[in-house]
């Protein structure tokens, strides 16, 4: 996202020639280029060669996610308000607020809470069709529709939300028979497609790149979106950890139960069959979301949890209106009350001791510090090429924000302050081409060239879920390494769990990427015999 919105600002016609620049839509890197404009016209250029700057450059975009992720809440509370008063709103915008899905990716700049936010807008314009079916309200739907997509192609699915919305408006009911007579049908008809033609008018005016580099456009969008949601775990190593699930049915069991926590996930599923229970325009539409969401979205191979964030205001206002509803009946007021305190405590404890992960140190630089202090200069070491290797050398004290610090394949090494070698699990033991007698031959010398090995946690998981008949090599290496069978005893290892008043919260079992991020597992091994010479 970062080096996309360089090279649009460098060149914005040839900035789609750039390999995976169609992966993701443009959207949020538009906005980056915007605040970043802003901050060197009014203070000062950037200099992305230096840490300050690199750094000042990455908090922009971060701000982009935070400040949009902040004002969907707002939005929330007058969707909930909308269709069950202004109690289901405060309900729906406070549980929003406090889960935990919704404050974690507010703190990356990923695409997924701008899509949100954008997506959350259509909605209220959609419920606003619902309502009173003005034709303002079907411009505004399209063009918050066209800028969803722009951030991510995802969004298509709002396309049958804001159907819904147009089907329960007062244009379908309000003249019974009316639309017997043709002139009425049609105009009824063009006025649903509004939204759609200013979606797609919209989206194709701030990304000339669709259409001027079409071809490309859809290799891209085959190659890296379409074709690795179908393929699944056979996608590559990166998705290994998905090896056996039932996708559709692991969003409920570890998506949202870690995302939102269970009571929460539980009373806005709750949430969503009230809404269609209550059978009203608004309700309908409202339901429409989180529906037709899953829908699109549970049909991935590949259920990584950011793909929950726009559930997040799904179900809290599902829970909202549920809340309020029970609440406004005198037979069901107190188990109402009783639930809903559940729901909104438990949420709330949720989301505190997940912030232990952003108060304390990150363990990357936990574990960099420990071996400033406990391991010499020049020592070899042995490193997997994953994101989440601690910085050392020039990467801890100089990073350039336009830098590769990954050590890349079987044969990599760098010289920084320490001398490191890589073990290239990512491709050369994940490949079929070596035999398994080749592998572990590679895996035996570049073990005889360290006298540590630094490592996280992500090749261990991935490796974890691979079946023995392809990838026992690897398993075998990593069964024995935690075993202290290969020379080397596990030192020290760098790990930050969600916490509340001194109780930890072993989220180990949550997907993957839930804590690959911000709080992975770095582990640090000795060799315990001398190094061969």
């Amino acid at each position: 996202m970062f080096s996309g919105a360089l090279e649009l600002r460098k060149d914005f016609w040839n900035a789609a020639l750039a390999p995976k620049f169609f992966m993701y839509s443009p959207g949020p890197m538009y906005m980056l280029i915007g605040v970043l404009s802003a901050y060197e016209a009014l203070v000062r250029p950037l200099e992305l060669v230096g840490i300050r700057d690199g750094v000042t450059f990455m908090v922009m975009g971060r701000a982009i996610s935070a400040t949009l992720g902040t004002a969907t809440i707002p939005l929330v509370f007058l969707l909930a308000r909308r269709v069950a008063g202004p109690r289901a709103g405060m309900l729906a915008a406070g549980l929003l607020a406090v889960s935990v899905i919704h404050l974690r990716d507010s703190h990356f700049f990923s695409v997924d809470v701008s899509l949100t936010f954008f997506c959350v807008l259509t909605w209220l314009a959609a419920m606003h069709i619902a309502g009173r079916a003005r034709v303002r309200s079907y411009v505004a739907a399209g063009v918050a529709f066209g800028a969803a997509v722009l951030c991510k192609y995802s969004a298509a699915f709002l396309a049958p939300v804001i159907a819904v919305a147009h089907l329960a408006s007062p244009r379908t009911f309000a003249w019974p028979g009316a639309l017997q007579q043709r002139g009425a049908l049609l105009r009824w008809v063009l006025t649903g497609i509004v939204p759609l033609v200013v979606a797609l008018a919209t989206f194709l005016l701030l990304d000339p790149h669709v259409y001027l580099h079409y071809d490309k456009f859809r290799a891209d969008v085959a190659e890296l979106v379409t074709q690795p949601m179908e393929m699944g775990a056979n996608a590559g190593v990166w998705a290994a950890h998905f090896t056996g699930i039932a996708p559709r049915t692991y969003w409920f069991t570890n998506l949202l139960w870690w995302g939102l926590g269970p009571a929460l996930e539980i009373w806005g599923l709750m949430g969503v069959a009230w809404l269609l229970w209550m059978r009203t325009r608004a309700s309908l539409t409202a339901a429409a979301f989180p529906i037709f969401y899953f829908i699109a979205a549970g049909q991935t191979a590949l259920p990584f949890i950011r793909y929950t964030v726009p559930l997040a205001p799904a179900l809290a206002v599902a829970a909202g209106v549920l809340s309020a509803d029970l609440l406004g009946r005198a037979r069901w007021r107190r188990p109402a009350l009783a639930a809903t305190w559940i729901v909104c405590v438990t949420t709330t404890l949720w989301a505190l001791a997940y912030m232990n992960v952003f108060v304390k140190p990150d363990v990357r630089l936990q574990a960099s510090q420990y071996l400033l202090r406990h391991v010499q200069k020049d020592a070899h070491i042995l490193i997997e090429p994953t994101h989440n290797t601690p910085p050392t050398g020039r990467y801890l004290t100089e990073p350039a924000f336009d830098a590769d610090y990954m050590i890349w394949g079987p044969q990599g090494e760098r010289h920084d302050y320490y001398r490191m070698y890589a073990l290239d699990t990512y491709r050369h033991l994940y490949s079929r081409r070596p035999t398994d007698d080749q592998k572990r031959e590679y895996i035996a010398q570049r073990l005889a060239l360290a006298d540590y090995i630094l490592m996280d946690d992500t090749y261990v998981q991935f490796y974890d879920a691979l079946p023995a008949s392809e990838h026992g090599v690897v398993k075998e290496y990593y069964r024995k390494l935690f075993a202290g069978e290969l020379g080397f005893k596990l030192q020290r290892s760098f790990k930050v769990y969600p916490s509340l008043f001194g109780v930890s919260i072993n989220d180990d079992e949550a997907e993957l990427t839930f804590r690959l991020f911000d709080h992975p597992r770095i582990y640090l091994f000795t060799r315990t015999t001398p190094r061969p010479q």
